[in-house]
This record gives structure tokens, C-alpha cells and sequence, in this order.
């Protein structure tokens, strides 16, 4: 038989976990938002903060993949653009054209 300062604990507990819950189903609904406005630091720091006080393992994989599309993001903001190399030109026909001196 369970006793009821037992059963009180339980309730105790199932609500500071559904507060956490709460608090950081929130962390991630504002680190969304940040990302729809490119505010890639703050949306970085609301999931970041996920990961550092806990939340479900649902809200924390969550939290991994944002982190990892932001990083993917900022790399590719950094990584100098692709240069194609120069080409000779010839004319259509594949062959070289030569100037004349005169």
C-alpha cells in the first residue's frame, strides 16, 4: 500500500517535471522563432540551454538538429564561394583563331 506522503512526493515530482517540460518546449519555440529571423546566436543559445538543463529526450533531439542545421548554416556563410577556373575561349568550330601581324 502506497502511503500518502508517498503518493504527495509523486505529484510533487510529476509537476516540476511538467514545469521543466513546459519551460523547455518554450526554450525550443523561441529558438524556432529566432531561426525564422536569422537570429542563428539567440536561436543557438535557446537550444543550447535546452541541452544544458534537461528536458525530454523528444525536446533534447530536437534541440541536437537545430544546433546541427545552424552550424551547417553558419559554415556555409563562411566558406568562400566556388570559383570556376578560367577557360581559353576558342571559336565554335574547336579550332584557334590566329592573328595576322601586319
Amino acid at each position: 500500500m502506497v502511503s500518502c506522503e508517498s503518493a504527495v512526493r509523486g505529484e510533487r515530482k510529476a509537476s516540476r517535471f511538467l514545469r521543466g517540460s513546459t519551460r523547455m518546449r518554450e526554450e525550443i519555440r523561441l529558438g524556432n522563432a529566432a531561426l525564422a529571423q536569422n537570429d542563428m546566436e539567440t536561436a543557438q543559445q535557446h537550444f543550447q540551454h535546452l541541452l544544458d538543463y534537461g528536458g525530454t529526450p523528444l525536446q533534447e533531439q530536437i534541440a541536437v538538429n537545430r544546433l546541427r542545421e545552424i552550424q551547417a548554416k553558419q559554415e556555409a556563410l563562411c566558406a568562400p564561394p566556388l570559383v570556376k577556373p578560367p577557360t581559353r575561349r576558342s571559336t565554335p568550330g574547336g579550332t584557334r583563331r590566329h592573328r595576322t601581324r601586319t
